[in-house]
């Protein structure tokens, strides 16, 4: 086995690691996850931000002009800070504009379904059967936000868990 090989393989082992190591973290608490996620874009943005200012300053030094780098800089470092403060309130808007646009379609779908009644002569109980049960998807999506996005990050971490056993699985096959 050759130094490229070598080295493929071991990437492949550290990816194995880290996504079973996120997917456990992640299946294990969802919520407490989600923060940390949260705050590793915040630092990563950050540090973009800091590592383009320096380079803005290092070629202001050599040509004596500043380039885009000073404000991918400052708007990275602005974000990051946004990101801190408005993150979870974005996550949690999610399920609640969904649940209104699942309650709005359900509406529709039982509207429809009664007019369209009238041309068929057939009740149509599995489209109220539809309507209603997206209806109370809806009311669930709306006024239980925060369950809703950690069963969504738990299915994640599930999938990541997975994907990890696959790798491991390829690890073998391929070997």
């Amino acid at each position: 086995m050759g130094p490229f090989s070598t080295q493929f393989h071991l990437y492949r082992w550290l990816r194995i690691i880290f996504l079973f190591a996120s997917g456990l973290i992640i299946v294990i608490s969802p919520s407490e996850s989600l923060n940390i996620i949260i705050y590793f874009i915040s630092a990563y943005l950050f540090l973009f931000g800091l590592i383009a200012i320096a380079d803005n300053i290092k070629l202001r030094r050599i040509s004596n002009t500043d380039s885009i780098a000073l404000a991918l800089g400052i708007g990275s470092i602005i974000l990051s800070i946004l990101t801190l403060f408005i993150a979870k309130f974005i996550i949690l808007l999610i399920p609640v504009t969904l649940g209104i646009i699942l309650v709005i379609n359900a509406i529709n779908l039982f509207r429809d379904t009664n007019e369209d009644r009238q041309f068929v002569n057939v009740t149509p109980w599995l489209d109220y059967l539809y309507s209603l049960l997206m209806f109370l998807l809806g009311l669930i999506f709306i006024f239980n936000p925060m369950n809703i996005v950690n069963l969504f990050f738990w299915l994640s971490g599930v999938g990541l868990i997975i994907l990890s056993i696959f790798e491991l699985i390829n690890t073998r096959i391929y070997k």
